[in-house]
């Protein structure tokens, strides 16, 4: 009996071991998985291509596609839409150049965020555009060139309050966001400290991309630090993918070289982040590629997208 007992005694007490032991290393694994899924998330390279909405009347939407088509590297095209145009009326558009490209939809450009008064327009104009153009869209930008108030023209709570209506209604549907931010060379419009500032971690936490618009043109030529840059927006957006969202020379004097030398400096720029996926968006590709053929700027950003 006391032999017996003792057996008992001994067994439990190993089992009780035991338990504990496998809990502690799941949740050694959990720890891990959560560590890996935040800091070294795991993502292709994103060559990106704008196509904006001021080339309706002089470019066709052929000579656009053919330019895909020629492409090597299948591009993200964000797509900017008129805020003049339903929704429903892109669908053309957009399922044309699915066939070569996958889709980033920008419904609504900065330029355009304040003729959206109120949340529920805002959010409306984006539920639409989901209605309608989801089956051909990888990426919405809920937001772009959020903190650019200079030009929008609503308060900074506003803005957020619109950006992260339209964040929660898409991430409901499982799809992936983007939001952009804009940056210059001034410490009166300092990026890092507006979003730090504004937008709350619950926005921060649920974006996919959290993107930088930049053009030097509008800076006086000057480049910012890209590494402290997205350090300080990795630290903010701790789960998000990081990029550049914007760029291009857009200045009237801008000549084909000059347009080669600066998109070669984004599109070949050393990744200043771990979680860094490019991006870049060449804004006038349309204008400044299309028609392609013996077209040097359309043949140097196609030769950056290796």
């Amino acid at each position: 009996m006391g032999n017996k007992k003792m057996y008992s005694t001994r067994s439990i007490f190993h089992k009780t071991v035991s338990f504990v032991l496998v809990l502690a290393v799941l949740a050694i694994s959990l720890c891990q998985c959560d560590s890996v899924n935040r800091s070294t998330p795991e993502a292709k390279q994103i060559f990106g291509l704008t196509i904006d909405d001021v080339w309706y009347d002089d470019i066709a939407l052929e000579d656009v596609l053919d330019g895909l088509k020629n492409l090597e590297v299948r591009p993200m095209v964000r797509i900017v839409m008129s805020s003049e145009i339903e929704p429903v009326d892109y669908i053309n558009l957009f399922k044309s150049v699915a066939q070569y490209a996958d889709i980033m939809a920008s419904p609504v450009d900065s330029y355009v965020m304040n003729s959206y008064k109120d949340t529920e327009s805002y959010l409306k104009r984006f539920t639409d555009s989901y209605e309608s153009l989801a089956p051909y869209v990888s990426i919405w930008e809920v937001g772009n060139e959020i903190n650019g108030t200079e030009w929008i023209k609503q308060s900074p709570e506003l803005i957020v309050n619109k950006v992260s209506s339209v964040a929660k209604f898409l991430k409901s549907k499982g799809e992936k966001i983007a939001l952009t931010l804009y940056c210059t060379d001034s410490p009166h419009q300092d990026m890092i400290t507006w979003a730090e500032k504004y937008i709350p971690e619950e926005l921060a936490n649920i974006v996919d991309y959290c993107l930088v618009s930049y053009y030097e043109d509008d800076n006086d030529g000057y480049l910012p630090d890209w590494e402290s840059v997205f350090k300080e927006l990795g630290d903010i957006f701790p789960v998000s993918f990081l990029g550049i969202g914007e760029c291009g020379n857009t200045a009237p004097d801008a000549t084909q070289e000059s347009k080669i030398e600066m998109a070669k400096r984004y599109y070949q720029m050393p990744k200043p982040h771990e979680r860094f996926v490019g991006g870049y968006f060449w804004w006038n590709w349309v204008t400044d590629c299309i028609p392609y053929k013996d077209n040097a700027v359309y043949d140097a950003i196609k030769s950056f997208g290796h």
